[in-house]
């Protein structure tokens, strides 16, 4: 299996303030241009940091765009675990509804992040990071579920709270494929989909 590769993190202060406004002029070119007419040099002179100084924490356009992917990932990992605490009362049929419409929502709002995560991951690299950080929310998905119903054990293997995200997944990328965005109708198909694979297992 190749190995993934993440960018370096920046650990002075102003490394992180360049890094800071690499990701913005990035994510505004991104939006303007999409991800095949961004380019290092441009990006470069838009946010006022050297070629050289990019290429030391991002040593190409397509890892300065996993990381890009993966701040928006964790953003929804750790949206997804504080819907699980604000509802830790209600039902788990309401946790999943309100962690698809959740995601679903931060995904509306971030259209680069729909573009780079929904839009589908453009190297091996970015496939391997992202099912990373969605076994990352599969894994506190599971954690919710322990705390909600300590009596019901989910298993490990198949590890069913990472493929009912994925599940959930699924049907929000062929929505955004489809629209652009997540509807309504997409979010609804997602629920029923991670619902209905549960159920096997939660009764």
């Amino acid at each position: 299996m190749e190995p993934l590769t993440r960018h370096r993190k920046p650990i002075q202060e102003r490394s992180r303030e360049r890094v800071e406004r690499v990701i913005a002029a990035a994510e505004d070119m991104l939006m303007a241009r999409g991800p095949e007419e961004t380019s290092i040099p441009e990006i470069a002179e838009v946010s006022g940091v050297t070629r050289a100084s990019i290429y030391q924490f991002f040593p190409s356009k397509y890892a300065l765009f996993l990381a890009i992917a993966e701040h928006h990932l964790n953003a929804v990992a750790d949206l997804t675990e504080s819907v699980g605490k604000a509802l830790a009362d209600a039902s788990w049929e309401t946790l999943v509804e309100q962690a698809c419409r959740g995601a679903a929502a931060y995904y509306n709002r971030n259209p680069v992040a729909s573009m780079l995560i929904l839009g589908g991951p453009m190297s091996r690299n970015a496939y391997l990071a992202q099912e990373t950080t969605i076994q990352d929310i599969g894994r506190r998905v599971r954690d919710l579920f322990r705390l909600q119903q300590p009596e019901t054990q989910l298993p490990d293997s198949p590890d069913v709270t990472t493929l009912a995200v994925e599940i959930a997944f699924a049907c929000m990328r062929h929505g955004y494929l489809l629209e652009a965005r997540i509807s309504d109708q997409a979010i609804e198909q997602a629920r029923l989909a991670a619902t209905s694979y549960l159920k096997n297992w939660l009764g």
